[in-house]
């Protein structure tokens, strides 16, 4: 069964991989948490970054305070947004932000999981480096370093200056 599984991430994974820079983002809409409604069409003309996490991640309780570095330093030029999967607890998210130590805006996500088959989430976290033409720049699965992660910023803000 492990074999099994393990073949099947990498198909997944090979097949996401295989599209991006050629495919649009899914169509979204989803609350933020003052309320507000963000859907794809308000990223277009900005590079974006959509991390997809859990409030029981610890994968992502080490990602997004990192990400979240990266949110100060470049919000003027990159669209940042962690979407919470399985939850519309706006009070569970602000407790696990203050823990965590990050506020990066956060969509929710809900108890609605058509948003994690749109988006291929197979894991968490899971995270989209978006063209501001809407297309995949990158799709990554799983906790990255902060050099890696970097590395794919600048690449993203390059190839979205030209």
């Amino acid at each position: 069964m492990k074999k099994f599984i393990k073949v099947l991430s990498i198909c997944l994974l090979l097949f996401s991989i295989s599209f991006a820079g050629l495919k649009r983002i899914p169509k979204f809409e989803l609350k933020s948490e003052d309320g507000k409604i963000v859907s794809r069409e308000d990223l277009k003309g900005k590079p974006s970054i959509l991390v997809f996490w859990s409030l029981n991640c610890l994968s992502c309780k080490k990602e997004l305070p990192i990400l979240n570095k990266f949110y100060h330093k470049y919000k003027d030029k990159i669209n940042f947004y962690a979407i919470v999967l399985f939850t519309n607890s706006k009070e569970k998210v602000k407790q696990r932000k203050k823990e965590w130590g990050f506020d990066i805006p956060v969509l929710l996500g809900g108890s609605d999981s058509r948003i994690v088959y749109k988006y291929r989430v197979i894991g968490v976290p899971t995270t989209y480096f978006v063209n501001k033409d809407l297309t995949i720049f990158k799709l990554v699965y799983g906790k990255k370093e902060k050099e890696k992660l970097e590395k794919i910023i600048n690449e993203l803000l390059k190839k979205n200056s030209q």
